[in-house]
């Protein structure tokens, strides 16, 4: 087996950390270096982190290229919502993005690029459930910045390099900033009563797992990736023993103001998903991307979390002179 230099952007995230984790494990990466605004979540023994802001461009441009990986893992990507709000994340992703770019045109010898990207990049299927030869076609701002995303390194990557773009279902997870999850926490999901939308999640373990094999075997092309057995939002709502608002379509402005109020904020991808649904399937056979977890099990996982417990404190502080 050949020895391969690995870059991962996004490290700090923790579906960077978690799967970097995973690849250290794998004997075949020698030289594993991450980039991130953020240090990683986990305890890793054999990367070496560096710190780069998203406004760093030449630095970050300097530290991909001195490093000369031959396999690159690109998760740098914010939802909106997630860890910074909608601007914030479009600003982050598409300089990450951009650096990226300007990166991999002086890569000649790189030989495998995964990129993350979202079913979001399909908009609004009405019911259809796209595979990776349905035409993408955004209808919210992380749609467009996936989009945007795929869109430009592909154009970028040297012709050396074997491309897997990993259209992920909505990643949540014990420790992942997912604005779905959040939601979903909430005492009451609103929804829309004249919807029989369905929608897909996937387990933040599926997701750092198709990573790692996409980095390992470099399938080219698209790959769709989403738990089975699609549920709607009043059944997920009732597996977590949650209220439902019914939400009339001229009122999700108000909706997205109270789960603001409330610590869960409204993108719209997200109101998108609870009115319309979000589904996919793959035509890629290929078992080292098949999630173990169905969309339930997922759902189950994120309800048996521990609450935030707020404890008052059971004596006066002593104030310091």
């Amino acid at each position: 087996m050949s020895q391969q230099r690995l870059l991962i952007t996004g490290i700090g995230s923790e579906l960077g950390s978690l799967a970097a984790s995973l690849l250290e494990q794998n004997p075949q990466f020698t030289d594993i270096v991450g980039i991130d605004v953020h240090p990683p979540r986990r305890r890793l023994r054999r990367t070496t982190y560096i710190r780069v802001e998203h406004d760093e461009s030449a630095e970050f441009v300097q530290r991909i290229v001195s490093h000369r990986p031959d396999v690159i893992v690109h998760l740098g990507v914010w939802e909106p919502h997630g860890r910074l709000a909608t601007n914030q994340a479009r600003v982050a992703t598409g300089n990450y993005a951009n650096a990226l770019c300007t990166a991999l045109t002086q890569l000649d010898g790189l030989s495998r690029l995964v990129i993350r990207s979202g079913l979001e990049v399909y908009g609004m299927t009405h019911g259809l459930s796209p595979d990776e030869n349905t035409v993408v076609a955004p209808s919210s701002t992380y749609g467009h910045m996936l989009a945007e995303l795929e869109a430009t390194t592909a154009v970028a990557a040297p012709a050396t390099a074997t491309i897997t773009t990993l259209r992920f279902a909505s990643v949540i997870g014990a420790h992942v900033p997912s604005p779905l999850g959040r939601l979903l926490r909430l005492p009451v999901i609103p929804f829309d009563p004249l919807s029989r939308a369905v929608f897909q999640v996937l387990g933040d373990d599926d997701a750092a797992r198709a990573v790692v094999h996409a980095a390992t075997h470099g399938h080219h092309g698209v790959v769709n990736i989403a738990a089975q057995e699609p549920v709607t939002v009043a059944a997920a709502a009732r597996q977590g023993r949650r209220l439902v608002a019914p939400v009339v379509p001229n009122t999700w402005t108000i909706a997205a103001q109270l789960t603001a109020l409330a610590g869960a904020p409204l993108p719209d991808h997200v109101i998108e998903l609870l009115r319309h649904g979000r589904t996919a399937i793959t035509c890629i056979d290929d078992a080292g991307y098949r999630p173990t977890q169905t969309t339930s099990d997922v759902i189950a996982d994120l309800f048996s979390w521990p609450s935030v417990v707020r404890v008052a404190p059971n004596r006066r502080t002593e104030r310091v002179a």
